[in-house]
């Protein structure tokens, strides 16, 4: 073989391993924002699903925060505390209130943060957990409004109103999450509500 078919060959081998690594590394870097998307995933579940998270949840669920934005006593503790002003004699339940309402605000800011900046993959998320989002948005809406007109900071919880929207967007357009193309199990509910004596007074 001629020096120059040599040459010619050894290039060849040359552009070939090139492409085999650079496909590998493709190939490694993709398995590596798989794992770390799952992991992103697997950590919001844990934060939403932790003890703390589900007393929250439970606690504002009861109707209780509602409620309370009807005592002015508990707007003035609001608004000294947004402002690290100090309020003494104010009832625990209040307090346990706008704990509450901090701790399911700043889960949800974390999240929306992390997937705005897409450290963690907004499909993923939002096909388990976009109704979570807006669950908890409507019921903090009035706090998020109230606690950014007496600070005087329109930021607060901002990343929790882009995952809101995200949230809503992705259910309007995946009202079936389904995946397309798979058979469906049929199901016959055994126990329809026609035929249930306390339905006439549960049905609004």
């Amino acid at each position: 073989m001629s020096p120059e078919a040599i040459t010619a060959v050894s290039s060849v081998l040359t552009t070939l391993v090139i492409g085999a690594t650079a496909v590998a590394a493709v190939v490694q870097l993709r398995h590596m924002r798989t794992g770390n998307a799952i992991e992103a995933v697997l950590s919001f579940r844990a934060i939403l699903e932790d003890d703390e998270h589900r007393a929250a949840t439970r606690l504002l669920r009861s109707g209780a925060l509602s409620r309370a934005f009807d005592d002015p006593l508990f707007l003035q503790y609001l608004y000294r505390v947004s402002n690290r002003l100090p309020f003494e004699d104010i009832p625990q339940e209040y307090v346990d209130l706008a704990q509450a309402a901090v701790s399911i605000g700043n889960a949800f800011e974390l999240i929306g943060g992390m997937v705005r900046n897409r450290i963690a993959p907004a499909h993923l998320f939002l096909q388990n957990y976009w109704w979570v989002v807006e669950n908890s948005w409507t019921q903090l809406q009035d706090w998020v409004a109230m606690a950014r007109d007496y600070t005087g900071n329109q930021g607060l919880f901002e990343d929790f109103e882009f995952l809101t929207v995200a949230a809503r967007k992705w259910a309007k357009e995946h009202p079936n999450s389904y995946a397309r193309g798979v058979a469906r199990i049929p199901l016959v509910n055994r126990f329809p509500l026609d035929r249930q004596p306390w339905y006439r007074e549960e049905r609004p």
